[in-house]
């Protein structure tokens, strides 16, 4: 490069001292990376619905009865905490021994995993075929085929648990059970796929947990998060009396109105209206019937007589309410 061009390249005094007046203003973006939770609206969307607390406690209280009668164990589960997580975190996350159960549950479009840690299927399987006075084996390989079908009878009592529970905000169909011993499946699932990760602790006896997750399609518990919300009560409204109310009624009945009777109808030919003139008499029939209206509206019914020397009207009826 020759001299004239790195000239050109250095910056001058005043440049440099203007860059460092900028970097001094409060505004100044120095480049750097700034941290972002990009779980804070999922978080925010599951948090408005708050029905889930409530049903994941009836639910945990339900699995505690159900699977203590299915295993003849003191089983106890408590309500985890609920969290967001993305596919490609919880693949990662999986334990190396693991029962991995997948279904479809209408109403949501993709699928639910329920993630079964192979040490709670192995001290199952151990107490389930008498071996419970022994220590619990401590296994390296993948679950064996007997905590496989264990796994399933778990899940199986779990997702009816659930829909018996959920029916109240949101009837669950479940399909057919995928049962996998290998987070194959779970790694076909596109890696930011989000997902609601509801924890129970599975307590057996009085010294050991295993943590069991189901992992919920978000996009699915968003589009229901209506059904999954408090139902609002609308409070009944309290009718008050205004202070004017007193001085309004006091000044309707002195209001002027318009009221007309309607003594009979006549028939005519045209011939004998075109005819009529200053002077003319039109016999009409001495009424059986009057009406009465009020402002053109017809108000009351009643009787064509005399009272007091005068000609008067007798009411019989009145239609609606009376003013």
């Amino acid at each position: 490069m020759s001299d004239t061009g790195s000239k050109e390249d250095v910056l001058s005094t005043e440049e440099i001292d203007a860059l460092v007046e900028r970097t001094q203003t409060p505004e100044f973006d120095d480049g750097e990376s700034r941290t972002h939770d990009f779980a804070g609206g999922p978080r925010l969307a599951m948090a408005k619905c708050s029905e889930l607390t409530i049903l994941t406690e009836k639910q945990a209280e339900a699995l505690t009865t159900t699977l203590s009668s299915e295993y003849g164990l003191k089983i106890s589960v408590d309500v985890g905490s609920l969290s967001y997580g993305v596919a490609r975190d919880l693949h990662a996350a999986l334990p190396e021994r693991l029962c991995l159960v997948s279904t479809l549950a209408e109403p949501f479009d993709s699928e639910m995993h329920l993630l079964l840690p192979g040490s709670l299927l192995t001290t199952l399987v151990n107490h389930y075929f008498g071996g419970n006075s022994l220590p619990v084996p401590q296994m390296r390989s993948r679950v064996t085929p007997s905590e496989q079908r264990i796994g399933e009878r778990v899940s199986k009592n779990f997702f009816r648990v659930m829909a018996g529970i959920w029916s109240d905000r949101l009837s669950l169909e479940f399909g057919d059970l995928f049962i996998d011993i290998t987070p194959d499946r779970f790694a076909m699932i596109p890696t930011t796929t989000g997902f609601s990760i509801f924890s129970f602790n599975l307590n057996l006896g009085d010294d050991e947990s295993h943590q069991v997750s189901l992992f919920v399609p978000f996009d699915g518990l968003e589009t229901n998060a209506e059904a999954l919300s408090p139902k609002l009560r609308k409070e009944p409204v309290k009718e008050q009396r205004s202070d004017w109310q007193p001085e309004m009624q006091a000044v309707l009945p002195e209001i002027p109105v318009i009221v007309s009777g309607q003594l009979c109808q006549v028939s005519a030919t045209l011939r004998t209206l075109l005819n009529m003139e200053v002077g003319t008499t039109l016999t009409i029939p001495e009424p059986a019937n009057l009406s009465l209206y009020l402002e053109g509206e017809k108000i009351a019914k009643g009787r064509y007589g005399a009272f007091d020397g005068f000609k008067a009207m007798q009411f019989i009826s009145f239609e609606g309410e009376k003013l």
